[in-house]
């Protein structure tokens, strides 16, 4: 076997792929790419609910949830060959899901039959973010735990079967929560249940190429999980997947960050029109940019602020889906690199929705520039002509120069990184499981 990283201190490799990666290494970048979702909540709907209001964030996310959750739950099973419909494939995806990110929560599990099962919490850092910002004001805690779960994980059960339903058997708001943790739920297939509508937004992103997006073929390896058709595992991690199916479904979870992104700047569109995409996705960008480098300096050990930190930062940036976005870079020199998309599934995109759309609808502010300068602030990224850089499609240039004057950062930044998310530990899976 090839010698694996077991971080990126060392040269920048314009080549490199997540398999180059050491198994414990890529894990932990699994377990960076599920919470980059919750840090895309954080960073776009906090800006809603300041513009529009309560009820409109509300709206958003659960149009986020419902116009995706759908998409990447078929595209898991399908991956994992979870082929059933039952409690338990709903169960296995769920420890699969980018919405519940390892160690930022805490899920547990238990299967009564095919058609029943539980899953708890005993931790909820996106629970624990809201109590800690609303001085535990019980409407707040309804908002995220009774209006926004309830129809968001009808969604996601019912993607595996029609007939399947979430409920509650105990939940916030509380003013102590409860040793066990601050919710339990309940799954299980009603046979006399009626048939729910899809979302709206589910329409729209099935359309985008992202949602029919195929990878490359898995390099088959015998090291770990090729797939979930065995039973449950209730304290299953990202360290049992095979490397490659590992490496697949780190690209998968990225995939799915941009099928929520997307569906979030769809509802944000159908709302209130899509010329204010381009402002809120260029405000977002600078807004989850410093927390995303942080992030990624600790796991990878990257400390320089070299053009060679910069590249590799973009190279495993988590909102930028690899293969469904052909991004390639070039080390010029300690102050000066090249970054080009080749022709790819994300440029043909027949709607400009979200983060990824700045690049390839608004190339002059492709909005990684605020990842940029987040490495350094005195480094500027311009488009440049593609007729020198063929096979590009688009391409920009990377400066360092020292009499720029510093970039400055969103007034968001601090409340999307909070200590909650500038602290947490990913190099291991810390939560097992846990009987009530």
């Amino acid at each position: 076997m090839a010698h694996k990283l077991k971080n990126y201190s060392g040269a920048f490799n314009a080549t490199l792929e997540l398999e180059d990666l050491e198994h414990s290494l890529l894990a932990c970048y699994g377990r960076e790419v599920m919470l980059a979702n919750h840090i895309h909540d954080r960073s776009a709907l906090l800006p809603i609910a300041l513009q529009y209001g309560m009820k409109a964030q509300t709206q958003v996310a659960c149009d986020e949830w419902m116009g995706a959750s759908p998409i990447y739950n078929y595209r898991n099973r399908q991956l994992m060959k979870m082929e059933n419909n039952d409690v338990e494939t709903v169960l296995k995806c769920l420890q699969l899901d980018i919405g519940a990110p390892h160690n930022f929560l805490a899920f547990h599990y238990e299967l009564r039959s095919p058609e029943e099962g539980f899953f708890w919490t005993t931790t909820c850092g996106p629970y624990n973010h809201v109590r800690r910002m609303t001085n535990n004001d019980p409407d707040m805690e309804k908002q995220i735990c009774h209006h926004m779960e309830d129809p968001t994980f009808d969604a996601t059960v019912m993607a595996v079967n029609p007939r399947m339903r979430c409920r509650p058997v105990y939940r916030p708001p509380y003013g102590q929560i409860p040793k066990s943790g601050p919710c339990r739920w309940r799954v299980a297939i009603e046979k006399d249940v009626g048939l729910v509508e899809d979302n709206p937004t589910l329409a729209i992103v099935q359309q985008s190429k992202a949602a029919e997006f195929q990878f490359a073929p898995i390099r088959f390896d015998a090291d770990g999980m090729t797939n979930y058709q065995g039973p449950l595992k209730r304290d299953l991690t990202l360290e049992d997947l095979s490397h490659n199916t590992l490496a697949r479904q780190c690209k998968e979870f990225a995939l799915d960050v941009h099928l929520l992104n997307r569906a979030c700047y769809s509802s944000i569109a159908e709302r209130w029109g899509a010329s204010v995409i381009a402002p809120m996705a260029i405000e977002q960008w600078r807004s989850i940019a410093p927390l995303t480098v942080h992030r990624l300096r600790k796991t990878f050990n990257i400390t320089d602020d070299d053009m060679s930190a910069i590249l590799k930062i973009l190279q495993l940036n988590p909102f930028l889906p690899k293969e469904y976005l052909a991004m390639r870079f070039e080390l010029i020199s300690a102050s000066q690199g090249r970054v080009w998309l080749e022709d790819c599934a994300a440029l043909h995109e027949p709607l400009e929705r979200g983060l990824v759309s700045l690049l390839t609808h608004q190339p002059a502010t492709p909005g990684f520039d605020a990842m940029v300068t987040a490495v350094n602030p005195l480094a500027r990224v311009s488009q440049i002509d593609t007729n020198t850089t063929t096979p590009s499609i688009v391409a920009w240039d990377i400066h360092i120069d020292s009499a720029n004057t510093p970039a400055t950062g969103s007034e968001l930044a601090g409340l999307v990184a909070g200590s909650d998310l500038m602290h947490l530990d990913n190099r291991e899976h810390h939560y097992h499981y846990t009987a009530e």
